[in-house]
C-alpha cells in the first residue's frame, strides 16, 4: 500500500505547488477560517490490473478564502434554446445562495456572462476588471485548445447539433445580461475576458478557482476564462459539479438521458481536466439536482485497499450511467491499515444518502465521526435499499477504539465521545451474515454454484457457475430468518459457504468482489441484477 500512498501524494503535489494552504499554515495568518474543500478526481490506476484504467480519488484541501474565487459562466437571462432557458433559470435559483454563502466567507465572485459587457459598463465590478491586462496571460487564454492531458481522450457526447432538445429552436444571440436571480454586489468582478480575469487573479494572489454555470461541455470548459485556461495558468481550478448543466440532445450519441449526458461530461472533466467539488462545501447543505432529473440515484460508499474498489466501482458506475442511473460517490482513502495515513477513518460527501434510492457499500474496517455514522444508520433504518460487497461484512468494525483527531481537546467536551463511532453489528443486523474469517487463498480459486431450485430467481438471470479468485469467506450459519441464499462457494474438503444472499427484499450481500470478478460475465450480471432488483426496475 505504500506504493499507492506515494502515488497519491505525488498526484497531490501540483496542488501544493499552486499554493493551496494547509490548515496549520492558515492558522498562523489570523485571517478568515480556511475553507474545507473536498475534491474528486480520476487518476491513472497503478493496481496490477489497472493498465489504462483510472481510480476515483478524494482530496481534502484547506483554502484561504482571500485566495479563492468562483467564476459564474454564462448564466444568461435567456438562451436561444427554450429548454435550456428553463433549466438555467432553475439553476440560478439554486446557485445564488451558494454565491451568497461563499461571498460571506470572503470568496471573490466573478460574474462572466459572455457578450454582455456593454450592459454592465457602469458597474463597479466591470470598471475594476477592465483595469487588468497581461499579454502573457492573454496568449494562454484560449479554452478551445485542448490540454495535453486530453490528447487521447474521447469526447463523451455528440453535441454537433448544438445540444438543444427542441427542434423549434435555432442558434442566435438571445441574451442581454446575466440572470436577474443572481445578485451582483459592488465587490464582485464582472468580465468575460480570460486575460482580465487571469491578470486580476495574478495581481490579487487568487490561487483557487471554482467554475460554475453553463454549459459544461462548451462554455465552462472552453471560454477564455474556462477550466482549460485556468489550468494553463497554473491555478488550482475545480468544477462545481452540481451547479452546472450541459448542452446535449438525447437523440445524439450515446443516446442517454440529458442528465446522464451531463454526468458523462463531468466524468470526462474529472479524468482529463481538473477535479470537481459540490456546493455542499460552501453551504453545508445537500447538493443540488434538477427537478426534471427523474433517474434513480445510487450512492456508492467505498473505502478499502485490497480489492481495487476505487477502480472497479467507478467503472461499474460508468456503465450504470449509460443505463440512465445517476451515481454519486462517498469516498475514503484506499488503504488497508492506518500506517500513519491521516484521514483513513473518514468518508466524504455522505449527504448523497439523502436523495439516494440505493446505497452500495464496499468499505473495510472504518470508524467515522458519530454524525457521519448516524447518516448511514438513518438511511438503513428507513428501510431503504442497500447492497453490500465483500469487505462490507466488516465495513465499520475497526477492531479497536479509534481516537478522534484532536484527542484530549475533543474528549474534554462532555457531550462528545473521545472515540470515533463504529458499527460492528452491521453484518448481523443488516446483512444477516455471520462473518468469522476466511479459508486460505487457493491459486485455483473458489468454485461458485447456484443453489438448487433458485435458478429462476431474478438475481440469477444470466448467471451460470463460475470460478472466482476470492478466498472463501466463512459466513455460515447466517443469522437472519429472512436470509435467502442464492449462490454457494466451495473449496476442496471444506463445507459449502453462502456467497450471495438476500435479507428481505431491500438488502443484498455478497462476499464476492475480487477485482477479477468484474471480468466475469456472470458476476457483472449479478451486479446489474442486484441494482434492478433493489430498485424494482
Amino acid at each position: 500500500m505504500n506504493k499507492i500512498f506515494r502515488f497519491l501524494m505525488m498526484a497531490a503535489l501540483p496542488f501544493m505547488l499552486w499554493g493551496t494552504d494547509t490548515i496549520s499554515a492558515q492558522s498562523k495568518k489570523a485571517v478568515a477560517p480556511a475553507l474545507r474543500v473536498s475534491t474528486q478526481q480520476k487518476l491513472p490506476s497503478n493496481w496490477e490490473d489497472g493498465d489504462g484504467a483510472w481510480i476515483l480519488t478524494n482530496s481534502i484541501e484547506a483554502w484561504n478564502p482571500s485566495e479563492t474565487a468562483i467564476i459564474v459562466c454564462d448564466m444568461w437571462d435567456k438562451h436561444w434554446c427554450d429548454v435550456s432557458t428553463a433549466r438555467f433559470a432553475e439553476l440560478a435559483v439554486a446557485l445564488n445562495p451558494v454565491l451568497e454563502a461563499a461571498r460571506a466567507k470572503g470568496v471573490k465572485i466573478v460574474h462572466a456572462p459572455s457578450d454582455c459587457m456593454d450592459y454592465y459598463a457602469g458597474y463597479p465590478g466591470r470598471k475594476e476588471a477592465a483595469k487588468y491586462k497581461d499579454k502573457k496571460i492573454a496568449a494562454l487564454a484560449n479554452g478551445n485548445i485542448k490540454l495535453s492531458s486530453e490528447e487521447n481522450a474521447v469526447w463523451p457526447i455528440d453535441q454537433s447539433d448544438e445540444g438543444c432538445e427542441s427542434a423549434n429552436c435555432k442558434p442566435h444571440k438571445a441574451w442581454k445580461k446575466q440572470h436577474d436571480v443572481l445578485s451582483i454586489k459592488n465587490e464582485d468582478l464582472i468580465s468575460d475576458s480570460g486575460e482580465e480575469i487571469g491578470a486580476y487573479f495574478k495581481k490579487k494572489g487568487v490561487k483557487n478557482v471554482v467554475l460554475t454555470g453553463v454549459a459544461t461541455n462548451m462554455c465552462v470548459i472552453g471560454r477564455s476564462f474556462g477550466l482549460r485556461t485556468m489550468k494553463k495558468l497554473g491555478l488550482n481550478v475545480v468544477l462545481m459539479r452540481d451547479m452546472t448543466d450541459v448542452m446535449y440532445n438525447p437523440e445524439k450519441a450515446p443516446k442517454v438521458n440529458h442528465f446522464s449526458g451531463l454526468d458523462l461530461m463531468i466524468e470526462y472533466i474529472e479524468t482529463y481536466v481538473c477535479p470537481s467539488i459540490v456546493s455542499t462545501d460552501f453551504t453545508g447543505k445537500k447538493q443540488f439536482k434538477f427537478a426534471g432529473d427523474k433517474r434513480k440515484r445510487i450512492a456508492i460508499l467505498t473505502a478499502e485497499g485490497e480489492y481495487h474498489a476505487n477502480q472497479k466501482l467507478p467503472e461499474f458506475a460508468h456503465e450504470l450511467t449509460l443505463k440512465d442511473f445517476h451515481c454519486d460517490f462517498s469516498l475514503g482513502v484506499p488503504f488497508m491499515e492506518d500506517k500513519g495515513v491521516s484521514g483513513r477513518h473518514n468518508l466524504e460527501n455522505l449527504q448523497i444518502l439523502e436523495d439516494a434510492d440505493l446505497a452500495i457499500v464496499f468499505v473495510r474496517r472504518r470508524a467515522l465521526e458519530p454524525e457521519k455514522m448516524a447518516q448511514i444508520k438513518n438511511y438503513v433504518a428507513a428501510g431503504r435499499p442497500v447492497l453490500g460487497i465483500r469487505t462490507s461484512a466488516v465495513a465499520f468494525d475497526a477492531k479497536g477504539n479509534v481516537p478522534r483527531e484532536g484527542g484530549a481537546i475533543v474528549a474534554s467536551t462532555e457531550k462528545t465521545s473521545e472515540f470515533l463511532a463504529q458499527w460492528p453489528e452491521l453484518d448481523r443486523d443488516v446483512w444477516g451474515g455471520n462473518y468469522h474469517g476466511h479459508h486460505p487463498h487457493l491459486e485455483r480459486g473458489t468454485d461458485i454454484t447456484l443453489v438448487p431450485g433458485m435458478e429462476n430467481h431474478p438475481l440469477l438471470k444470466g448467471v451460470t457457475p463460475f470460478n472466482s479468485l476470492n478466498w472463501l469467506y466463512e459466513c455460515a450459519p447466517l443469522r437472519s430468518e429472512k436470509a435467502q441464499v442464492l449462490l454457494l462457494g466451495s473449496n476442496p474438503g471444506k463445507p459449502l459457504e453462502p456467497v450471495l444472499w438476500t435479507n428481505g427484499n431491500k438488502v443484498i450481500y455478497t462476499s464476492l468482489g475480487h477485482w477479477d470478478d468484474w471480468k466475469i460475465e456472470s458476476f457483472k450480471n449479478l451486479m446489474f441484477n442486484s441494482v434492478n432488483y433493489l430498485l424494482n426496475q
